[in-house]
């Protein structure tokens, strides 16, 4: 759909508004009504890159904040640089920062903005294992699924009057992203990036980990295995992160990975990823 016919169905959803109280639509309506009016509109690659650099700071504190250890920042960088090197979206501003938590978690913002938690790393067994994770994450910024859910409306149901009439002009085409619509996103775009997308993105995601194994010589029969970790974790149905979710199931996703990995050959020798022995070096394994 054309931005000309974008606007034209705003113009009407301004009429709309200046009709009595008793003949508006509510504004859940409104917002459901811009949707339908974009169609098949696809928010820039500016408002992704925007979305990322104006939460990612906050995020990263509100998630525990930046490993203080620099060598270890670095480690983490040059370890995931391959990996974020073969990401689909070239023209993403990829950034990974180590995130201090104990929570065995990682997540993804829209334009390539990435954490991974220090307990992941302690917990990851394996190069693969933590390059399985990066991968998946790589995966929803490539595929854009912070902004699809957000075009399905999966982050209104918390936000208010004003930033609905906000979230409905951009989500229809009304202009670049910003002041409210960026206010009233922040808080669910983070309950949404800690505890996980659609059982369809996460699929997808799981699916990215294969293909980005294959363009950077990690072994695809191992892209399950920081999965069987979680599940020895944490048990499942036990917590609820962005790795770990009962919709879809951890099982059911290991099952779908080993699926497809039994399809791809196998590389003659594993990955040798940089920094993988710093990191392990500051953050050992618990089981030794």
């Amino acid at each position: 759909m054309h931005r000309r016919s974008l606007l034209a169905g705003l113009s009407a959803a301004g009429a709309i508004a200046a009709l009595p109280a008793s003949a508006q639509f509510s504004l859940d309506s409104l917002v459901k009504g811009a949707v339908g009016v974009a169609g098949t509109y696809l928010a820039g690659e500016g408002d992704e890159i925007k979305l990322g650099q104006t939460y990612y700071p906050d995020y990263l504190k509100q998630s525990g904040g930046a490993v203080a250890d620099r060598n270890a920042q670095e480690a983490l960088r040059a370890f995931a640089a391959p990996l974020l090197a073969a990401a689909e979206r070239k023209s993403l501003p990829w950034e990974i920062t180590l995130v201090d938590s104990p929570q065995v978690n990682a997540w993804a913002l829209p334009g390539g903005k990435l954490a991974i938690n220090s307990a992941l790393v302690r917990h990851a067994a394996s190069p693969d294992e933590l390059a399985s994770v990066i991968a998946h994450e790589i995966g929803h910024a490539d595929r854009g699924h912070g902004l699809s859910q957000i075009r399905n409306q999966a982050l209104l149901t918390t936000i208010g009057g004003l930033g609905k009439e906000a979230l409905a002009a951009w989500l229809g085409g009304g202009g670049a992203l910003a002041g409210a619509a960026l206010s009233a996103l922040e808080g669910p775009l983070y309950t949404l990036v800690l505890t996980g997308y659609s059982r369809a993105n996460e699929f997808e995601a799981d699916a990215h980990i294969l293909s980005l194994f294959e363009r950077t010589g990690y072994d695809p029969a191992k892209a399950d295995d920081f999965f069987r970790t979680l599940m020895r974790l944490h048990p499942e149905g036990s917590a609820t992160t962005s790795l770990f979710s009962t919709h879809p199931g951890t099982s059911e996703r290991i099952g779908r990975i080993e699926e497809a990995a039994a399809r791809l050959a196998r590389p003659s020798r594993g990955a040798q990823p940089p920094g993988w022995a710093a990191l392990k070096q500051a953050f050992p394994n618990p089981a030794g």
